[in-house]
Protein backbone atom coordinates (compact mmCIF):
# COMPACT_ATOMS: atom_id res chain seq x y z
CA UNK A 1 0.00 0.00 0.00
CA UNK A 2 2.82 2.41 0.84
CA UNK A 3 4.51 1.79 -2.51
CA UNK A 4 1.27 2.32 -4.42
CA UNK A 5 0.33 5.47 -2.52
CA UNK A 6 3.85 6.86 -2.75
CA UNK A 7 3.98 6.56 -6.53
CA UNK A 8 0.31 7.33 -7.25
CA UNK A 9 0.07 10.22 -9.72
CA UNK A 10 3.87 10.26 -9.91
CA UNK A 11 4.34 7.22 -12.14
CA UNK A 12 6.10 8.99 -15.01
CA UNK A 13 5.82 7.61 -18.53
CA UNK A 14 3.25 4.86 -18.83
CA UNK A 15 4.58 1.64 -20.35
CA UNK A 16 2.65 -1.05 -22.19
CA UNK A 17 3.21 -4.78 -22.52
CA UNK A 18 1.45 -7.31 -24.74
CA UNK A 19 -0.15 -4.54 -26.77
CA UNK A 20 -2.58 -2.64 -24.53
CA UNK A 21 -1.64 -3.91 -21.04
CA UNK A 22 -0.38 -1.02 -18.92
CA UNK A 23 2.50 -1.44 -16.47
CA UNK A 24 4.22 0.96 -14.04
CA UNK A 25 7.23 0.89 -11.74
CA UNK A 26 4.82 0.40 -8.83
CA UNK A 27 3.59 -2.89 -10.36
CA UNK A 28 7.12 -4.25 -10.39
CA UNK A 29 8.11 -3.00 -6.94
CA UNK A 30 4.95 -4.31 -5.24
CA UNK A 31 5.33 -7.75 -6.80
CA UNK A 32 9.01 -7.90 -5.83
CA UNK A 33 8.11 -7.04 -2.23
CA UNK A 34 5.33 -9.63 -2.03
CA UNK A 35 7.57 -12.30 -3.56
CA UNK A 36 10.24 -11.66 -0.94
CA UNK A 37 7.81 -11.79 1.96
CA UNK A 38 5.89 -14.85 0.74
CA UNK A 39 9.11 -16.66 -0.11
CA UNK A 40 10.47 -16.03 3.38
CA UNK A 41 7.27 -17.14 5.13
CA UNK A 42 6.37 -20.09 2.87
CA UNK A 43 9.57 -21.30 1.19
CA UNK A 44 7.97 -24.50 -0.15
CA UNK A 45 5.14 -22.69 -1.96
CA UNK A 46 5.22 -21.55 -5.58
CA UNK A 47 4.68 -17.93 -6.60
CA UNK A 48 3.15 -16.66 -9.84
CA UNK A 49 2.71 -12.98 -10.57
CA UNK A 50 1.55 -10.79 -13.41
CA UNK A 51 4.89 -9.04 -13.88
CA UNK A 52 7.39 -11.87 -13.35
CA UNK A 53 5.37 -15.00 -14.13
CA UNK A 54 6.27 -18.26 -12.45
CA UNK A 55 6.85 -21.98 -12.99
CA UNK A 56 4.44 -23.15 -15.68
CA UNK A 57 2.22 -20.23 -14.68
CA UNK A 58 1.52 -22.04 -11.42
CA UNK A 59 -0.02 -25.13 -12.99
CA UNK A 60 1.58 -27.62 -10.60
CA UNK A 61 -0.65 -30.44 -9.27
CA UNK A 62 -0.66 -30.74 -5.49
CA UNK A 63 1.43 -27.61 -4.93
CA UNK A 64 0.26 -24.45 -3.20
CA UNK A 65 0.58 -21.46 -5.51
CA UNK A 66 0.41 -17.79 -4.56
CA UNK A 67 -1.16 -15.70 -7.33
CA UNK A 68 -0.14 -12.02 -7.29
CA UNK A 69 -1.63 -9.11 -9.19
CA UNK A 70 0.44 -6.22 -7.82
CA UNK A 71 -1.88 -3.57 -9.23
CA UNK A 72 -5.20 -4.56 -10.73
CA UNK A 73 -6.47 -1.53 -12.62
CA UNK A 74 -3.00 -0.32 -13.61
CA UNK A 75 -4.32 2.13 -16.18
CA UNK A 76 -6.59 3.69 -13.55
CA UNK A 77 -3.60 3.90 -11.23
CA UNK A 78 -1.40 5.54 -13.86
CA UNK A 79 -4.12 8.06 -14.69
CA UNK A 80 -4.49 9.01 -11.03
CA UNK A 81 -7.88 7.32 -10.57
CA UNK A 82 -8.66 5.51 -7.28
CA UNK A 83 -10.16 2.28 -8.71
CA UNK A 84 -7.17 -0.03 -8.31
CA UNK A 85 -6.04 -2.67 -5.84
CA UNK A 86 -3.45 -5.27 -4.97
CA UNK A 87 -4.75 -8.83 -5.24
CA UNK A 88 -3.28 -11.94 -3.61
CA UNK A 89 -4.67 -15.48 -3.62
CA UNK A 90 -3.48 -18.90 -2.50
CA UNK A 91 -4.52 -21.65 -4.93
CA UNK A 92 -4.11 -25.42 -4.85
CA UNK A 93 -5.35 -27.76 -7.60
CA UNK A 94 -7.73 -25.15 -8.98
CA UNK A 95 -9.26 -24.33 -5.59
CA UNK A 96 -8.76 -20.91 -4.02
CA UNK A 97 -7.85 -21.38 -0.35
CA UNK A 98 -7.27 -17.80 0.78
CA UNK A 99 -7.66 -14.31 -0.64
CA UNK A 100 -6.74 -10.74 0.17
CA UNK A 101 -7.51 -7.63 -1.87
CA UNK A 102 -6.40 -4.21 -0.63
CA UNK A 103 -7.50 -0.88 -2.12
CA UNK A 104 -4.91 1.72 -1.04
CA UNK A 105 -6.92 4.90 -1.79
CA UNK A 106 -9.76 3.86 0.55
CA UNK A 107 -7.79 1.67 2.95
CA UNK A 108 -10.32 -1.14 2.41
CA UNK A 109 -9.06 -4.69 2.83
CA UNK A 110 -11.15 -7.65 1.66
CA UNK A 111 -10.17 -11.08 3.03
CA UNK A 112 -11.49 -14.62 2.84
CA UNK A 113 -10.52 -18.15 3.84
CA UNK A 114 -12.17 -21.09 2.15
CA UNK A 115 -15.10 -22.20 4.31
CA UNK A 116 -14.68 -19.33 6.80
CA UNK A 117 -16.55 -16.43 5.20
CA UNK A 118 -15.80 -13.15 3.44
CA UNK A 119 -14.74 -10.02 5.30
CA UNK A 120 -14.32 -6.30 4.64
CA UNK A 121 -12.02 -4.57 7.12
CA UNK A 122 -12.60 -7.45 9.54
CA UNK A 123 -16.41 -7.33 9.31
CA UNK A 124 -18.28 -10.35 7.94
CA UNK A 125 -19.93 -9.53 4.62
CA UNK A 126 -22.66 -11.20 2.58
CA UNK A 127 -24.25 -10.53 -0.78
CA UNK A 128 -26.65 -7.64 -1.08
CA UNK A 129 -30.29 -8.81 -0.93
CA UNK A 130 -31.35 -8.88 -4.58
CA UNK A 131 -34.48 -10.67 -5.76
CA UNK A 132 -34.00 -10.36 -9.53
CA UNK A 133 -31.86 -8.96 -12.33
CA UNK A 134 -34.17 -5.94 -12.52
CA UNK A 135 -32.97 -4.94 -9.04
CA UNK A 136 -29.29 -5.73 -9.64
CA UNK A 137 -26.22 -3.52 -9.84
CA UNK A 138 -23.94 -5.35 -12.27
CA UNK A 139 -20.45 -5.00 -13.67
CA UNK A 140 -20.00 -6.03 -17.29
CA UNK A 141 -16.47 -6.86 -18.45
CA UNK A 142 -17.10 -7.69 -22.09
CA UNK A 143 -14.65 -7.99 -24.94
CA UNK A 144 -15.48 -6.44 -28.28
CA UNK A 145 -14.91 -7.98 -31.67
CA UNK A 146 -16.67 -9.99 -34.32
CA UNK A 147 -19.76 -8.37 -35.83
CA UNK A 148 -19.59 -4.94 -34.21
CA UNK A 149 -23.25 -3.99 -34.55
CA UNK A 150 -24.47 -7.39 -33.36
CA UNK A 151 -22.17 -7.26 -30.33
CA UNK A 152 -23.28 -3.71 -29.55
CA UNK A 153 -26.93 -4.82 -29.63
CA UNK A 154 -26.15 -7.78 -27.36
CA UNK A 155 -24.40 -5.57 -24.81
CA UNK A 156 -27.27 -3.07 -24.98
CA UNK A 157 -29.76 -5.82 -24.16
CA UNK A 158 -27.63 -7.00 -21.25
CA UNK A 159 -27.43 -3.49 -19.84
CA UNK A 160 -31.20 -3.06 -20.08
CA UNK A 161 -31.73 -6.28 -18.10
CA UNK A 162 -30.33 -4.88 -14.84
CA UNK A 163 -31.09 -1.87 -12.66
CA UNK A 164 -27.66 -0.23 -12.96
CA UNK A 165 -24.39 -0.97 -14.75
CA UNK A 166 -21.00 -0.14 -13.28
CA UNK A 167 -17.51 -0.73 -14.63
CA UNK A 168 -14.48 0.47 -12.73
CA UNK A 169 -11.82 -1.09 -14.96
CA UNK A 170 -10.42 -3.44 -12.30
CA UNK A 171 -11.98 -6.90 -12.38
CA UNK A 172 -10.38 -8.17 -9.14
CA UNK A 173 -11.62 -5.12 -7.26
CA UNK A 174 -15.11 -5.40 -8.71
CA UNK A 175 -15.31 -9.08 -7.74
CA UNK A 176 -14.30 -7.98 -4.24
CA UNK A 177 -17.17 -5.49 -4.32
CA UNK A 178 -19.56 -8.36 -5.10
CA UNK A 179 -18.18 -10.24 -2.10
CA UNK A 180 -18.39 -7.09 0.00
CA UNK A 181 -22.09 -6.64 -0.76
CA UNK A 182 -21.51 -3.53 -2.88
CA UNK A 183 -22.33 -4.99 -6.32
CA UNK A 184 -24.87 -7.72 -7.05
CA UNK A 185 -22.93 -9.45 -9.81
CA UNK A 186 -20.25 -9.44 -12.46
CA UNK A 187 -20.26 -10.84 -15.97
CA UNK A 188 -16.95 -11.09 -17.80
CA UNK A 189 -15.98 -12.33 -21.24
CA UNK A 190 -12.28 -12.32 -22.06
CA UNK A 191 -10.10 -13.22 -25.01
CA UNK A 192 -8.55 -16.60 -24.21
CA UNK A 193 -7.48 -18.04 -20.88
CA UNK A 194 -7.80 -15.67 -17.92
CA UNK A 195 -4.75 -15.66 -15.62
CA UNK A 196 -5.63 -16.78 -12.10
CA UNK A 197 -4.11 -13.62 -10.62
CA UNK A 198 -6.92 -11.61 -12.26
CA UNK A 199 -9.87 -13.40 -10.67
CA UNK A 200 -8.81 -15.93 -8.00
CA UNK A 201 -8.93 -13.64 -4.96
CA UNK A 202 -12.14 -11.89 -5.97
CA UNK A 203 -13.73 -15.23 -6.80
CA UNK A 204 -13.20 -16.60 -3.29
CA UNK A 205 -14.39 -13.35 -1.71
CA UNK A 206 -17.63 -13.62 -3.69
CA UNK A 207 -18.18 -17.33 -3.07
CA UNK A 208 -17.62 -16.97 0.67
CA UNK A 209 -20.20 -14.15 0.72
CA UNK A 210 -22.81 -16.51 -0.74
CA UNK A 211 -22.35 -16.07 -4.49
CA UNK A 212 -22.23 -18.74 -7.16
CA UNK A 213 -19.82 -18.62 -10.10
CA UNK A 214 -20.51 -20.14 -13.51
CA UNK A 215 -19.67 -19.77 -17.17
CA UNK A 216 -22.27 -18.35 -19.55
CA UNK A 217 -23.96 -21.76 -19.88
CA UNK A 218 -24.43 -22.09 -16.12
CA UNK A 219 -21.64 -24.63 -15.61
CA UNK A 220 -19.41 -24.19 -12.53
CA UNK A 221 -16.64 -21.71 -13.22
CA UNK A 222 -13.11 -23.10 -13.39
CA UNK A 223 -10.05 -20.90 -12.95
CA UNK A 224 -8.69 -19.87 -16.33
CA UNK A 225 -12.03 -20.00 -18.12
CA UNK A 226 -12.70 -17.12 -20.55
CA UNK A 227 -16.27 -16.55 -19.31
CA UNK A 228 -17.24 -15.78 -15.73
CA UNK A 229 -20.61 -14.95 -14.18
CA UNK A 230 -20.77 -14.27 -10.45
CA UNK A 231 -23.69 -13.31 -8.23
CA UNK A 232 -26.54 -14.64 -6.14
CA UNK A 233 -28.04 -17.91 -7.35
CA UNK A 234 -31.31 -16.43 -8.64
CA UNK A 235 -29.58 -13.53 -10.38
CA UNK A 236 -27.11 -15.89 -12.05
CA UNK A 237 -29.90 -18.21 -13.20
CA UNK A 238 -31.76 -15.28 -14.77
CA UNK A 239 -28.61 -14.04 -16.50
CA UNK A 240 -27.80 -17.50 -17.90
CA UNK A 241 -31.34 -17.72 -19.31
CA UNK A 242 -31.02 -14.25 -20.86
CA UNK A 243 -27.67 -15.11 -22.44
CA UNK A 244 -29.21 -18.25 -23.95
CA UNK A 245 -32.07 -16.21 -25.44
CA UNK A 246 -29.63 -13.69 -26.90
CA UNK A 247 -27.55 -16.49 -28.41
CA UNK A 248 -30.66 -18.06 -29.95
CA UNK A 249 -31.73 -14.71 -31.39
CA UNK A 250 -28.32 -14.19 -33.02
CA UNK A 251 -28.30 -17.59 -34.79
Amino acid sequence: AEIARGLHRRTGALEFKHGQEAVTEADRRIEQLLRRRIGAAFPDDLIVGEEYGGPEEGNMPGRRVWQIDPIDGTLNYALGLPAYCTSLALVQDGQVLAACIHQPPTGDTFTALRGAGSFLNGERRRLRPCASLREAVFSFQLKSGGAVMAEAERQHRLCLSVMKVRRAGAVALELAWVGGGLYDGLLGSFAGRVPAWDVAAGLLLSLEAGAVATDFQGRPYRLGGPEILVGGEKVVQEMVALLARLDDASD
